[in-house]
């Protein structure tokens, strides 16, 4: 993406704050600012890789809806919530994260569009020669190494312990921060057990069939997803939600441009009552 793209999404935004500010109402309700987060911690990315990647995006809402969607990224996205919820936000659209979209949905009046066709699921993973074939052999003392508590995946995993009658000692759930100490912890005897993505398992199986094998999956939950404030009227959510059902199969350069930015499975229309589920799971594990 050039530039000149970039810092002209940046000035548009800029010039829409300073109409917010002077009480131009009309001129608000000519646009909308979408909110968007990648998943990824504070720090990581930086506001114009983010804007690199879904600038395509609010270009492409903006032709099929017409009305002008402009980009604002987000670093902290604690801070970001406590404006929505607080009533604050600029946002009237956000993309991310499902974790973040359950928590706006629930507490801050945003409905869902759509979401991403494929789901959120961790699987467990233990080592070939491991004596455990499902959950029912799994005991108290099961050290399982599993992403950090507040993730989705730790989320998933624990929510499909409790499902399944498994009841762990206090320190047989190990938390670890990355993907790469979570499988030295399963191979090095650290552990027992590992979670791990079902993406990322895949791959580990196809890489070393020998060595790991799958002895359970978790429950599932709703992908990346964009949401819009309920102040958004209905039929702008429905022109919004066509054209992004409309990205699917569209095979123009700018349509090519989205999908490869937003990394993404295909959309399908959002239902609001899985994002009030999985925010029931955060509240019981996520702390």
């Amino acid at each position: 993406m050039s530039a000149s793209r970039r810092v002209a999404s940046v000035v548009g935004l800029g010039l829409l704050a300073l109409g917010l500010l002077a009480g131009t109402a009309a001129r608000a309700q000519e646009r909308l600012i979408m909110g968007v987060f990648p998943g990824v911690g504070q720090g990581e990315a930086e506001a114009s890789e983010i804007l690199d990647r879904y600038l395509p995006l609010a270009e492409y809402l903006t032709a099929k809806t017409g009305t002008k969607v402009l980009i604002s990224p987000v670093k902290i996205p604690g801070r970001a919530m406590q404006e929505m919820v607080e009533g604050r936000s600029i946002y009237k659209l956000f993309f991310g994260p499902p974790v973040f979209a359950s928590e706006a949905i629930q507490k801050a009046g945003y409905l869902n569009v759509v979401v991403e066709q494929d789901r959120f699921r961790a699987v467990f993973v233990v080592k070939v020669e491991n004596k455990v074939q499902n959950f029912r052999d799994f005991l108290a003392t099961t050290r399982i190494a599993m992403p950090t508590q507040k993730l989705l995946l730790a989320v998933l995993a624990n929510e499909t312990l409790a499902q399944e009658n498994v009841s762990l000692k206090q320190d047989a759930r190990q938390y670890i921060t990355s993907t790469d100490a979570i499988t030295l912890a399963l191979d090095s005897g650290i552990a027992d057990v590992a979670v791990f993505r079902d993406r990322i398992a895949e791959k580990l199986l196809k890489d070393k069939p020998a060595r790991y094998r799958i002895v359970g999956k978790t429950v599932d939950a709703p992908g990346f997803a964009l949401i819009a404030h309920k102040s958004v009227p209905e039929t702008m959510r429905a022109k919004l939600r066509q054209a992004a059902l409309a990205l699917n199969k569209d095979g123009s350069a700018l349509a090519v441009e989205v999908r490869a930015g937003l990394k993404t499975s295909p959309f399908v229309a959002g239902k609001d009552d899985e994002f009030q589920a999985l925010e029931r799971m955060m509240m019981r594990w996520a702390h």
